[in-house]
């Protein structure tokens, strides 16, 4: 049930290719959990806008297109979402793991007027596409950094941001990185437009930085907003919380990689053979797969440009992935 006053969030993702994109998924599932809690609906439809211009999306969005994107699930599909829901009631457990309280953002700006709000989660290769003349307004530095990778559109203004690295900052927490360190260590491999978000919420939060990159990929830019996190080298015989967020691998060439400097690594990148559940390197770290980068940045987003009035009833993010991954199995069988 839509309650009085409550607006209708058309929920898109949009990028190339998009086709394995888990976002759709991830928006019905939480949707289906607030409406569990609070019994109101959020999300009205969910769509795919396959395309590598930001132009492109920019010129459907304001010439009302998208309205044309076609819902992408069936009756079943949405069903199999609301039985999990009922159905999963305890987030994941492993050793380490927590269930924190979201260090959420500011909220984005209230949406003007009555019309159905259109949200689109940005991926590659669009979030660098954004900047200061595009007619948008940021509630964070992502222009800055020319890293955007939420976009919300009420029929008056275009306001975006980025929940990439806010969304890293909870993986991180929730493996208790910064529980036992006040200025935790992340190694981070990769200098687009994610490692440059996750780069600047990892400094905002006081971490400390040690860029690392493979041959023939863009490094950091030292310049940024994190300049001041960055350090040179791990200290010698650290005990401290080390986190590694690799945004050039992937979690299966992980497997045999030495890690040994991490205790919990982050691979952005997820396909249909990845999973929720942590494998190990040959060293022993712990093997995160992008689909917990992809679930935690979803809920902030959530908090911050969708239903900020409900962002203490959203899910944990190992609910939220627990459920992910039953949704995935299922379908599958």
């Amino acid at each position: 049930m839509r309650m009085a006053g409550s607006r209708s969030i058309h929920s898109s993702v949009a990028g190339y290719p998009i086709e394995h994109s888990l976002t759709p998924i991830l928006s019905r599932l939480v949707d289906a959990h607030l409406r569990q809690v609070t019994g109101q609906t959020f999300i009205s439809r969910t769509s795919r806008f396959e395309t590598s211009l930001i132009h492109d999306l920019l010129g459907r969005i304001l010439l009302d297109r998208m309205d044309n994107q076609v819902e992408i699930f069936t009756s079943e599909a949405l069903s199999l979402i609301d039985q999990v829901t009922v159905d999963v009631e305890e987030g994941l457990e492993f050793p380490g793991l927590e269930v924190v309280a979201p260090n959420w953002p500011d909220p984005a700006e209230s949406c003007f007027g009555d019309d159905t709000v259109l949200w689109v989660s940005i991926t590659s290769p669009l979030k660098h596409g954004l900047t200061s003349r595009s007619g948008v307004i940021p509630v964070d530095d992502s222009l800055d950094i020319a890293s955007t990778n939420q976009l919300r559109w009420d029929g008056h203004q275009l306001v975006t941001g980025s929940t990439d690295g806010t969304g890293v900052v909870l993986v991180a927490r929730t493996w208790g990185a910064f529980g036992r360190s006040k200025s935790p260590i992340m190694i981070l491999n990769g200098g687009g437009a994610a490692a440059r978000s996750t780069a600047s919420a990892w400094a905002e939060n006081g971490g400390r930085i040690l860029s690392v990159t493979i041959e023939g990929r863009r490094p950091l830019d030292p310049r940024g907003p994190w300049k001041n996190a960055l350090i040179d080298r791990l200290p010698d015989g650290s005990l401290e919380s080390i986190f590694q967020v690799d945004f050039s691998s992937t979690a299966e060439s992980f497997k045999s990689s030495n890690v040994s400097n991490s205790d919990v690594c982050l691979v952005a990148s997820y396909g249909k053979d990845g999973s929720v559940e942590p494998t190990q390197s040959a060293s022993g770290a712990l093997i995160l797969d992008g689909r917990w980068m992809l679930a935690a940045q979803h809920l902030v987003a959530w908090a911050q440009f969708i239903a900020p009035k409900h962002r203490d009833f959203l899910p944990s993010l190992p609910l939220l992935l627990n459920r992910l991954s039953e949704v995935e199995n299922r379908i599958e069988d």
